[in-house]
Formats: C-alpha cells, sequence, structure tokens
C-alpha cells in the first residue's frame, strides 16, 4: 500500500515512516519543509493550503495525518486552533475528493478536557474510554475534539474510513532518562493535570498508526492508544485514594494499570502496548 503521511519528519512522524516502510509498505513524505534525510518519497505541502494537501496525496491509497502544532505552549492559541483544526478538514476533504479510502489521524486524549485545562478536573469515571464526556477548555484539546468531529463528518460525506486514534502522552527513551521525567515520578500530583499519569511509547504509537491504516473499518471511530501501565512509581489504587476518591470506577485498576481503556484498540486493531519505560535503565 502506498501511505501519505504528513508531519513526516516530526518525532511521531520518522518512526511511524519507519514502520510503514519496515512492513513493505511504499511510503510519501509529506513535510512543511524539504526533508533531505527522507527515507522515503518526500513532498512539500503546507496543511492549512487545501491545494498543496491535494497534490501531495496523489497517487496515494491512504493517509496518516499527523501534522499539526503538538501542545498549547509552542504558539499562539489561536494559531495552535486554527493549525489543527485546519489541517485535519484539508486532509479529509483532500482525501475524500480523491476517493482515498482510509485516512488515519492523529487525535489526543487532551480531547477529553483533563489535560492542560485551566481548571482542575475530575474524570467522570475511570478508567478513561472513548465515551468519556469531553469538555476541553484550551485551545489544543478544543482542536483535537473538533477534529474528531470533523472526521465523522467527512467519513459520512465520503463513505470512507476515518480512524481518530487518541493518544496519549508520546515519550521515548530519552525522555525516561531526563530530569523532568525522574522529578515527575516522585511527585505524582503532576500526573493529575498531565494525562492523568498515561503515555505511549513512540514505538507502540508507530505501530498503532501503522495497525490503523492497515484495518478494514468502516466510517468513523475513536480509538484510544496508550501504555496498558501508569508512568508513575504510586500504585494506581492509591493514586486513585488520594486523588479521586469520589470517582466512579468502572473496572478495577489496580497495581500500576493505566487509567485509560484501551480494549477498543485491541478489539478492533488487535493492539496492545509492548514497550515499558520500566524495562529502561535509569535510577528512580
Amino acid at each position: 500500500m502506498k501511505i501519505g503521511v504528513t508531519g513526516a519528519e516530526g518525532r511521531v512522524g520518522q518512526y511511524v515512516v519507519n514502520e510503514l516502510l519496515n512492513h513493505q509498505h511504499e511510503v510519501v513524505a509529506i513535510t512543511m519543509e524539504p526533508w533531505a534525510e527522507s527515507p522515503a518519497e518526500n513532498r512539500v505541502a503546507d496543511i492549512t493550503v487545501y491545494d498543496q494537501l491535494f497534490q501531495a496525496f496523489q497517487g496515494c491509497d491512504a493517509i496518516i495525518h499527523l501534522a499539526g502544532i503538538p501542545n498549547p505552549l509552542q504558539d499562539d492559541e489561536t494559531r495552535v486552533f486554527q493549525t489543527n483544526t485546519t489541517g485535519v478538514f484539508n486532509a479529509a476533504l483532500a482525501a475524500g475528493n480523491l476517493n482515498l479510502p482510509k485516512l488515519v489521524i492523529a487525535s489526543s486524549d487532551c480531547a477529553l478536557g483533563i489535560t492542560f485545562s485551566h481548571q482542575l478536573t475530575s474524570p467522570a469515571y475511570l478508567p478513561l474510554d472513548e465515551d468519556h464526556p469531553t469538555a476541553p477548555d484550551n485551545c489544543y484539546g478544543l482542536s483535537k475534539l473538533v477534529g474528531e468531529q470533523i472526521a465523522e463528518g467527512m467519513a459520512k460525506r465520503f463513505g470512507m474510513s476515518i480512524l481518530s486514534l487518541r493518544i496519549s502522552a508520546v515519550l521515548n527513551t530519552e525522555i525516561y532518562k531526563a530530569d523532568w521525567f525522574i522529578h515527575d515520578l516522585h511527585n505524582p500530583e503532576r500526573g493529575v493535570t498531565d494525562n492523568l499519569w498515561t503515555y505511549i511509547d513512540v514505538r507502540d504509537c508507530a505501530r498503532a498508526f501503522r495497525l490503523a491504516v492497515e484495518a478494514d473499518i468502516p466510517g468513523h471511530e475513536i480509538i484510544t492508544i496508550a501504555s496498558h501501565e501508569t508512568r508513575a512509581i504510586v500504585r494506581s489504587e492509591d493514586l486513585i485514594a488520594r486523588y479521586f476518591p469520589n470517582t466512579e470506577l468502572r473496572k478495577p485498576i489496580q497495581g500500576f494499570q493505566s487509567f485509560q481503556d484501551c480494549s477498543k484498540a485491541k478489539r478492533l486493531l488487535n493492539f496492545e502496548a509492548k514497550f515499558s519505560w520500566r524495562e529502561e535503565e535509569q535510577n528512580v
């Protein structure tokens, strides 16, 4: 399959490109600027300019849309929201007008409204799943929620498959050894407003995108992608007792089990995370 990947030069994008190439897919790496070291065909396009994306998608069989501003802290709020929502709309419109059958977009658990919230927000229930209420109050979370709504509408309009992967905080082996990561392990209150201690290793994240683009799933689906474990050294039941004692538990959460329910990813994509920060050598 010939797969176009927007944001191919990004931290996640490079892993996705290599994951696809390693599984015998042909890749079109779509970037904002020329990528001299691209391991695949490189095409340049600005995701906020529809005509450029339409041209970049020519000849592809499917698209993985990763490009965008990855958090609300890197740019002006209006630019974060406009870039991310316009990018999803243009990607879906271009894919639909080209009669491409599959589009996978990078959404985020920030769509739930807990991470980056301007006020402390407790989950309605645990573990978090795709049916959990969404109420983001920041530019990034809102952009991801609107992106999912765009995907729903465009899947209906064009009869195409669009999967919105609600990925957690994407980490890698370098981050596992970073001072701030070690600091957060010993200061668990950070996790209350930071993805509820959840994460996904970038290698697992790349595999999830490959499995998603290979899947045959009609319509639009939102799928949670996270590790099976927390990035915490305090047991999950103790974190709940300390920070969310009144939150409804719909399934038991024990040991270092994640606060996100990825059973839908297992059911639809046969995806389960394999990599763990605990397997990396570090002084915690």
